[in-house]
């Protein structure tokens, strides 16, 4: 008996051991899985080497990370695209609009990257301030006859976020189609009851990721919707860079957000709408293709929708849209933006265009609201002013528009800031827009804006203490997570 008990704690010891050993070494050759994954991911060498050092000596910490933040594309199933036939069926009344662009052309660079023609027969009204574009949305809204299409990536439960609620409320009791995509990263501190509330009232929503089971949402929490766009019953589209919340109003004693916004109508509202059903069907896997109608041309201007996000092959969209303005401009290439952290490609392209005698100049907020992304840029002054880029500092407020002017016959405003995460990783909206009027329009609007800021120059680098140098160089390196 006392040989059996022997052997048989023998065997216990002898599996534990085993078993600890497995605890021991499984992460580590799950770091070596992950090492070969991120080896064919396309990160940059840079980061390809971080991921694999850490995958290998620190596994237990890197792995977690690597699976929400180190896969760097995404793929969408079939299950979340629109079929072909609905596609089909909400472009087919803007066919004898849509034109083939010419060769060697940004249009013709921006259709084989992304699949969107040029349109004609558009109008565009810019929004710039922030209380009016509040108040021009909500009379669209009261004169709705049919849907109500919103997607935003922040709503905010204050004061605008409430009055949108009541009004949006009111209209689905009154038998509008009404639909709410948010994302649930930026529109984490809307609580439940707001949401339950639009329910209520028959509102669909949705967040941009959808309902999925928890380890898929845990995958995906590094990829938003950072789209911000309003459609009425496919005849008017609102897009730009504003979210729901107060901080836009123009408020004594609050810090105040510059932003803008454009009223499209016109046949590319069709193109808008598609947009917003291929992400409602993403976050859904409903067909939402039955609310579009028929647009009427209401303009001359022609435009170009460029949907961008983590998704694009082989270059995400939006960064292929500046490398082409930087290529393609002849006088000037000016660009706003609250966030200037960009990729070793962007920040090559704009210096290529600055030495090359182009006015390149880039209107970039005072302050922002993150102290890492104000130390990353200083870090871009030595190298961009030293050969001729402008940079200029916006001082009334937070400046948060995103636009690119090139030349006096091309502009662009959407969602898209001017760092790693809007590049590479967020799904965003730009509105490419082709007229001379409207580039003047832009162009006088950022005068205006510039002659509220200074430019920042190698005096002020020089100048800065060297300990907040070394913070602003710290922070480059972290621009990917920014």
């Amino acid at each position: 008996m006392p040989i059996i008990s022997v052997s048989a704690f023998y065997l216990s010891a002898s599996a534990d051991t085993v078993d600890a050993r497995w605890l021991l070494i499984l992460p580590h050759l799950l770091g070596g899985f992950f090492s070969l994954h991120a080896l064919m991911r396309n990160h940059t060498p840079q980061g390809t080497i971080a991921w694999i050092l850490g995958l290998n000596l620190l596994p237990y910490l890197t792995i977690p990370l690597y699976l929400a933040l180190g896969a760097e594309r995404i793929r969408r199933s079939t299950g979340e695209r629109l079929p072909e036939e609905a596609v089909t069926r909400m472009l087919h009344p803007i066919r004898e609009y849509l034109r083939l662009p010419g060769d060697g052309t940004l249009e013709q660079t921006l259709h084989k990257a992304c699949n969107t023609l040029p349109c004609e027969g558009n109008d565009i009204r810019i929004l710039c301030d922030g209380r009016e574009t509040y108040m021009e949305l909500a009379d669209a809204v009261r004169m709705a006859t049919r849907s109500i299409l919103l997607e935003f990536f922040i709503i905010r439960n204050d004061r605008v976020g409430s009055q949108l609620r009541e009004l949006l409320e009111e209209r689905a009791r009154q038998g509008l189609q009404v639909y709410v995509i948010y994302d649930e990263i930026g529109s984490h501190k809307l609580p439940r009851g707001y949401l339950k509330s639009l329910r209520a009232a028959g509102i669909h929503t949705a967040s941009f990721n959808g309902r999925r089971f928890w380890w898929s949402s845990f995958l995906r929490i590094n990829y938003r919707n950072h789209r911000k766009l309003v459609i009425i019953d496919s005849e008017h589209a609102y897009l730009g860079s504003l979210n729901i919340g107060l901080e836009y109003i123009r408020i004594p004693g609050k810090t105040y957000w510059r932003d803008t916004f454009v009223h499209i109508r016109g046949p590319i509202v069709a193109q808008c709408l598609l947009s917003f059903a291929e992400d409602w069907r993403r976050a859904t896997g409903e067909n939402i293709s039955h609310l579009s109608h028929p647009q009427k041309p209401a303009g001359k201007i022609r435009c170009q929708l460029v949907p961008s996000g983590p998704d694009d092959v082989p270059l995400n969209n939006w960064k292929l849209l500046l490398l082409e303005m930087a290529s393609k401009a002849r006088r000037k290439l000016w660009l706003a933006t609250p966030y200037f952290v960009p990729d070793a490609t962007i920040r090559d392209a704009l210096l290529a265009a600055a030495l090359r005698g182009i006015d390149v100049c880039i209107l970039v907020p005072q302050q922002g609201d993150s102290i890492m992304a104000d130390l990353a840029l200083l870090s871009y002054l030595p190298d961009m002013v030293a050969h001729g880029v402008r940079i200029m500092a916006y001082e009334p407020g937070f400046l948060h528009e995103k636009i690119a002017l090139m030349d006096d016959n091309a502009c662009a405003i959407g969602t898209a800031n001017l760092d790693e995460r809007s590049l590479r990783l967020n799904f965003e909206l730009t509105l490419l827009m082709h007229s001379r009027d409207t580039a003047l329009q832009v162009e006088h609007m950022l005068q205006q804006d510039m002659q509220h800021a200074h430019p920042l120059t190698l005096h002020h680098w020089h100048h800065t203490p060297v300990y907040t140098q070394i913070a602003a160089q710290f922070c480059r390196l972290l621009s990917p997570v920014l």
